[in-house]
């Protein structure tokens, strides 16, 4: 299996999660200009947005610890990797769970290609992470970060 370089996986894992929170931010005070986000929180707690935000911090962290060669940037790119499988894992299964019980009138091919889009979208992010979370593993890239 090809490893992944130390430099790819802090820069990627940094530019990404720094991309993810400035857009959300950007996409939070959107709709508070529109006055939209009253009605965003009114079926929808807001620990949701603040915990996702936290969530990509963490990537974003750890990325940075990754580019610095810090060990705890191991540590938080790894738990930011397996927080992505878990969430777009579960994001996924939930939009065709949803999908399954209100689309009474889908059809047939109408479902294949919704399952066929989720499988699209999660599939690469699992490698991705896995892949991410086996090349930090590697003694290499361990020797670099100095995990003992």
């Amino acid at each position: 299996m090809q490893v992944l370089s130390i430099d790819f996986i802090g820069w990627f894992y940094a530019i990404a999660c720094g991309l993810a929170i400035v857009s959300g931010i950007g996409i939070l005070v959107g709709m508070h200009l529109r006055h939209r986000l009253a009605t965003r929180y009114k079926n929808y707690s807001i620990w949701n947005d603040i915990m996702l935000m936290v969530i990509w911090a963490i990537g974003l962290a750890g990325g940075v610890g990754v580019i610095d060669r810090n060990d705890w940037g191991q540590f938080l790119l790894q738990l930011f990797c397996w927080m992505l499988i878990a969430l777009s894992t579960t994001s996924g299964a939930t939009r065709l769970y949803t999908l399954h019980k209100l689309g009474q009138g889908i059809t047939r091919q109408e479902w294949i290609q919704s399952v066929i889009g989720v499988v699209l979208v999660v599939v690469p992010i699992v490698l991705f992470c896995l892949g991410t979370i086996l090349s930090l593993r590697t003694e290499e890239v361990q020797q670099a970060l100095g995990v003992h």
